[in-house]
């Protein structure tokens, strides 16, 4: 795997699982799968048509929960399948990573969300109408950003707990139809199916051919 990539991967991971652990809260618990699309948005598409219809789905995302343990699936047809565990309550969380054929466990540190990614988005509760999505119902609100010349229309769910899918620190329940802004580029994800069921705990187990090393360790391997 290339180093550039690597580094672009625990990046992201490592802000994405910030997001995910901060400001946990007591509420209701969820075990079952959540299956979201992810698509990137041209400018062109967005200014043209707001509501995007049915647009190709590019990489997508699964998340299993059992309670308060976590797994997260990213596929993507650019960097493959990226994995990760986490541990709500107990804020643990592991990024697993395959490194010149050998398999590692990343020990990811926890840390609060900067201010700066607290502040990149902001929310109003617009009277536009709710929506079905995966069978589930959605609120709707506004999303706006800094770097967006547009608000956007997104949807969550009140009765699910936000903790599954932290991207909005200031959100209490799911996002269901939402948008994030990165270096990239904006990206829409989309819940395309909702389950629940309870999970096996093997799934959220480290597999037993992964090495445990932590964060400045594996980063050091790079370096070498």
């Amino acid at each position: 795997m290339n180093y550039k990539k690597i580094y672009l991967i625990l990046a992201c991971f490592f802000i994405g699982s910030k997001i995910n652990i901060v400001l946990s809260q007591k509420e209701s618990s969820f075990s079952g799968e959540l299956t979201y699309s992810i698509t990137k948005i041209s400018s062109d598409k967005l200014e043209n048509d707001f509501s995007l219809g049915d647009v190709a789905v590019e990489e997508k995302m699964i998340i299993y929960a059992k309670d308060s343990l976590v797994k997260r699936v990213h596929f993507s047809s650019v960097n493959g399948i990226q994995e990760s565990i986490s541990h709500l309550r107990l804020e643990k969380k592991i990024l697993l990573l395959t490194l010149d054929s050998i398999d590692f466990a990343i020990q990811m540190p926890s840390e609060e969300v900067p201010s700066a990614m607290k502040n990149s988005y902001t929310f109003k509760k617009k009277c536009f109408p709710k929506k079905k999505i995966a069978g589930i119902k959605g609120f709707p609100m506004v999303l706006s950003h800094k770097m967006l010349s547009n608000d956007l229309h997104i949807w969550y769910s009140k009765t699910i707990p936000a903790k599954y899918n932290k991207v909005f620190p200031s959100f209490e329940g799911l996002p269901l139809r939402y948008y994030v802004v990165s270096e990239k580029g904006l990206y829409l994800y989309t819940l395309l199916t909702f389950k629940e069921y309870d999970p096996p705990l093997a799934l959220f187990q480290i597999p037993k051919n992964y090495q445990l090393i932590s964060l400045k360790d594996f980063l050091s391997l790079t370096e070498d």
